[in-house]
């Protein structure tokens, strides 16, 4: 009876150990927390009218007709000297680039991400929480960056070139010449790396740690490739850069951040990941630093 006790227990054990594997090895899963505030009504009201103001200033509201201010300084003449590309040809083929760029990242957010929310978590309620905190960091980082265009109306470094050679640039003798702070293209995928950080950050979209952490790797990096094109097209200095992945990475990731995720703690733990590259620079140096927490 002993000999059969200590079967029936050891079988036991071996069922319940079996049971438990599946458990430890999940995957895990994409649900919204309960602590997280939902998409409040004020916010329903106040994105689409910073979104159509964005737009209104982008396409209808007439830029300087002459540049307001120049900003030469030794970081943004020594870096344009640095990178500026001689040719017209090369000039434009880096423009291509940054445009591919700044589309792609600006668009990883709605068309990646939200899709593998909906159709692979099957959590249609947390992809419409997703999609519209992506549409409010939009609408204010976009409305912060057309507001700046006209009221701070600054020449690109093409400007005083374009003065000696009108076709030195597409833009030459356009307002457009005079839309240089802060850089748009950086803006936009600044904008998206941040939204795509601060979601991998709280939500396991990919299923895993190091999966969602190289997602904000990779966005990251994409916006300081693209500061560098539109440094080497000569459409933008430094500081226009800086300032637009400074303001796009904080819509990005600060927006949804403190209106929803800083209400509940960060799913932080063996296997999540926090990680991000920061363009760093100073008087003769600069590079990349990898920030977080592995």
């Amino acid at each position: 009876m002993v000999g059969a006790a200590a079967m029936a227990a050891m079988v036991s054990l071996c069922t319940t150990g079996a049971s438990a594997a599946p458990d430890e090895v999940q995957t895990p899963r994409v649900e919204w927390n309960p602590r997280w505030p939902r998409f409040r009504w004020w916010e329903y009201g106040a994105t689409p009218v910073l979104g159509g103001a964005s737009i209104y200033l982008h396409y209808y509201a007439p830029l300087p007709p002459q540049a307001k201010w120049q900003g030469d300084n030794v970081i943004d003449d020594t870096v344009r000297g640095w990178l500026r590309a001689d040719t017209l040809d090369g000039r434009a083929r880096a423009g291509t680039i940054g445009d591919a760029l700044w589309l792609g990242g600006t668009a990883v957010p709605f068309v990646i991400d939200l899709p593998v929310v909906l159709l692979a978590h099957r959590q249609p309620h947390v992809a419409w929480q997703l999609l519209m905190m992506d549409l409010e960091a939009n609408a204010v980082a976009g409305f912060i960056n057309n507001a700046l265009f006209y009221e701070v109306g600054r020449g690109r470094p093409s400007y005083a070139n374009c003065a000696a050679d009108p076709g030195y640039d597409s833009l030459c003798g356009a307002t457009g010449n005079n839309a240089s702070f802060p850089s748009g293209h950086v803006l936009g995928i600044a904008t998206g790396a941040g939204l795509t950080c601060v979601h991998h950050a709280y939500l396991p979209i990919y299923g895993h740690g190091a999966a969602d952490a190289s997602a904000c790797v990779v966005m990251s990096a994409a916006t300081v490739a693209t500061g560098v094109t539109r440094i080497v097209a000569d459409r933008h200095y430094t500081t226009d850069v800086v300032a637009g992945a400074v303001i796009g990475f904080a819509g990005g990731y600060g927006i949804p951040w403190l209106l929803h995720y800083r209400a509940g703690a960060a799913a932080v733990g063996p296997e999540r990941s926090h990680v991000v590259l920061v363009p760093f620079g100073g008087a003769g140096s600069g590079g990349i630093a990898i920030v977080g927490i592995l």
